[in-house]
């Protein structure tokens, strides 16, 4: 003989309380549907976390009136010519366009660099205030082929992109490669 159900086929005293399997007992379906919000939910709260406490800022200029750093996580996996690098710079006072609302105090840049034309590319930015407020974002990408189109900068020897490349290529040190 198969039994079906809980103790309400098995037991007398529960029979006349109504029918109270786990689908339809108070409050299981409610349970059911917090549970798998939560579950929905909890899962990217936890990667966003793991990616901001990934980043590892490196100085690569303090000066007076401002500091210069790059994200060196992750750089050792660029092998090609291409790189991509976040920067961020800090002013020590702050700065207006005409473009952003606000006193722009931090600026993180999102470069694209190829060490072989050595020209760059921007692919964003993004402006802050004082408290870490996003001011303005910029987003630059390109869905083209045409290298006069993706790096449409020259690297200049002592300017911030001269000085991120470099560093750069202290963090990827397999090919040898070295700035001019």
């Amino acid at each position: 003989m198969v039994e079906c159900g809980g103790l309400e086929n098995r037991c007398s005293e529960f029979r006349n309380r109504g029918f109270e399997s786990p689908p339809f007992r108070n409050g299981y379906i409610i349970n059911f549907c917090i549970y798998f919000f939560l579950c929905l939910i909890f899962p990217q709260t936890r990667t966003l976390q793991a990616q901001s406490s990934t980043e590892n800022w490196v100085p690569i200029a303090i000066e007076q009136d401002k500091s210069l750093y790059i994200n060196v996580t992750g750089l050792s996996g660029f092998q090609d010519d291409e790189i991509y690098v976040w920067s961020l710079e800090e002013m020590n006072s702050a700065i207006t366009m005409e473009e952003v609302n606000g006193d722009i105090y931090k600026i993180k840049t999102y470069y694209h660099i190829n060490k072989k034309l050595f020209r760059y590319g921007v692919v964003q930015i993004i402006y802050y205030d004082k408290n870490n407020n996003v001011l303005k974002s910029y987003n630059y990408s390109r869905d083209t082929e045409n290298p006069d189109f993706i790096y449409n900068f020259p690297i200049v020897k002592n300017s911030d992109a001269y000085k991120i490349l470099a560093k750069c290529l202290e963090f990827i040190k397999s090919d040898g490669s070295t700035v001019r």
